[in-house]
């Protein structure tokens, strides 16, 4: 290469480089899926505090699918299901109270006969 030329071609490397990793990395603002907009069910009713079912046993019974994944489910159902990873948080999990729940099961036997796996596989019930 040329003496003049070399360093040009290092700068547009790294110029190269540094845009690519720019445009690559960006913050992710929401992890859960947004049921409501997409015409799948009604909004959480805020006002109230009514929990809105979008879908009842869309995993067989037992499970239920609210308007907006929430941290709070509907009573009797504990279980906290995540769609996206197919994994289920139970009471005992120590990311149990900030999970937002895609799904919502009654019990652990139903979130396995879903599909779901424990959040620890190594554990059993």
């Amino acid at each position: 290469m040329n003496d003049v030329n070399w360093w040009l071609m290092v700068l547009a490397f790294a110029l190269g480089l540094l845009l690519t990793f720019a445009f690559m990395i960006r913050r992710v603002t929401r992890e859960v899926p947004v049921y409501g907009p997409l015409g799948r069910g009604p909004g959480v009713d805020a006002g109230t505090g009514d929990i809105e079912i979008a879908d009842t046993a869309p995993f067989g019974a037992g499970s239920v699918r609210l308007a907006e994944a929430s941290r709070t489910g509907p009573p009797g159902h504990t279980i906290k299901g995540n769609e996206d990873s197919m994994l289920y948080h139970t009471t005992d999990s120590p990311s149990y109270e900030q999970t937002i729940a895609e799904v919502w099961f009654v019990d652990e036997e139903t979130a396995v006969k879903a599909g779901f796996g424990r959040w620890d596989k190594n554990q059993t019930k």
